[in-house]
């Protein structure tokens, strides 16, 4: 803590007080200056009407408060921030913008208050001008110090309790929108700032109990942000906390967006950010934010189902088959025992000829690309194709749909969907 600041003695002018006092009469021509320069100095602060009167009245209340702790020689701490400066803190938290632009603010106001009284110090030829310097550096640093703790704490409160709100009413209104058919879009678009007329991507996310070591708000946006860029969106995007560890995404997306989940997952990847992801479909419209809400709900509820060795983010698109059904667990079941016979059960050399076989389908047949992409030898490919055709008696012809739907349940829903192995 700075030391005690020592007064003159009796009956001695004190030098402090007259510079502060010259300041006093040039006050409003000062403020004004500071008003307009803290505009152009910070981006962030240069505002619409109703908030630019607040930084002036924060700016104004500010220098009166401060220049009357110096003439009238009061300790600093004593002194609470100005009530204008409370509410243009809170109003700054409100609108999204830093904290750190508005305590530029209070060390630029800072500065050039120091410079102009200073000055004044120096022109007033006061005795001890260094002394002089020192007591004002004191006093209005402890001022600032004093005001920056409070304006602070009433912008992190503020913006705790706006985010709550703003979460509570995004859950609202987008409950609304998916399930109100009598619901007003303009009015929902105005609560979210989100536009329904043009085409959305729904996106679900999530994070797993073992990645849950850092703060899952700030991931969130920050994967907000990222899929944002890398699909193109267009505006401001939708997020909505679904609980601590899931959430959901809405992007204003070109009507041609190309979803492509891999490129997605390399992204999420290279950011680092440990979440996952279901992405839905690209539709026009208030029931293409639906359809896509919906289709991202199917995806995230397969790739839970797949469990820990599902793809980091998974495609509606690519999954629409088996997502479509994922409801009915016992129906995929039935389907997957019918088509697939004694291959459908849940054992470790099922589980190789099975995946065998679904890629060879899904190559057309190719032995070479099957191996590529299971990373075996091209003659291992065709050992478990024939002993899918021989051993478990399966017609790769007649059958191709069924086997090829059957082997992609068995992928997505694993035990979920096949016999247990007899002892």
């Amino acid at each position: 803590m700075n030391g005690p600041v020592q007064r003159p003695a009796d009956g001695a002018p004190d030098p402090v007080v007259l510079a502060a006092q010259v300041v006093q009469a040039h006050r409003d021509e000062f403020i004004a200056k500071l008003v307009a320069t803290t505009e152009a100095e910070i981006s962030q602060l240069e505002h619409d009407e109703p908030l630019h009167g607040l930084l002036e009245a924060s700016i104004t209340e500010n220098i009166v408060t401060a220049l009357h702790v110096i003439i009238n020689r009061i300790d600093p701490l004593t002194v609470d921030a100005p009530a204008s400066a409370v509410s243009y803190a809170r109003r700054l938290a409100q609108r999204d913008v830093p904290l750190s632009a508005l305590l530029r603010a209070y060390r630029l106001g800072h500065a050039q208050s120091l410079d102009l009284v200073l000055g004044e110090a120096v022109r007033l030829g006061l005795p001890d001008p260094a002394g002089t310097v020192i007591a004002l550096v004191h006093l209005t640093s402890a001022y600032l110090d004093r005001v920056c703790d409070q304006i602070g704490r009433a912008y992190e409160e503020e913006r705790e309790r706006w985010v709550d709100t703003r979460g509570v009413l995004r859950q609202y209104w987008v409950g609304q929108l998916l399930d109100n058919p009598r619901v007003d879009p303009r009015q929902a678009e105005t609560a979210l700032d989100y536009p329904l007329s043009g085409s959305h991507l729904a996106i679900e996310v999530w994070r797993h109990d073992t990645e849950a070591t850092t703060d899952n708000a700030a991931v969130f946006d920050r994967l907000t942000s990222l899929l944002h860029t890398v699909l193109r969106a267009q505006g401001r995007p939708l997020l909505v906390h679904t609980d601590e560890a899931h959430a959901r995404i809405w992007l204003a997306v070109r009507p041609d967006c190309r979803v492509d989940p891999d490129t997605a997952a390399a992204e999420l990847a290279a950011a680092a950010i440990p979440v996952r992801a279901a992405l839905g479909i690209v539709r026009p419209g208030l029931d293409g934010f639906r359809r896509s809400t919906r289709a991202a709900a199917r995806a995230k509820a397969l790739a839970l189902s797949a469990g820990p060795g599902a793809p980091r983010v998974v495609a509606f698109a690519r999954v629409a088959p088996v997502a479509l059904l994922v409801d009915e667990p016992r129906e995929l079941a039935d389907f997957v025992s019918d088509t697939l016979g004694d291959l459908a059960v849940d054992d470790a050399r099922c589980e190789l000829i099975r995946e065998t076989l679904r890629v060879f389908l899904a190559t057309n047949r190719s032995y070479a690309a099957t191996a590529d992409q299971l990373m075996v030898h091209r003659n291992t490919v065709h050992y478990r194709v024939q002993r899918a055709v021989d051993h478990h008696h399966l017609n790769l012809d007649a059958d191709a749909f069924d086997l090829h739907f059957a082997l992609n349940v068995c992928h997505w829903h694993g035990a979920k969907v096949l016999r247990r192995k007899r002892r």
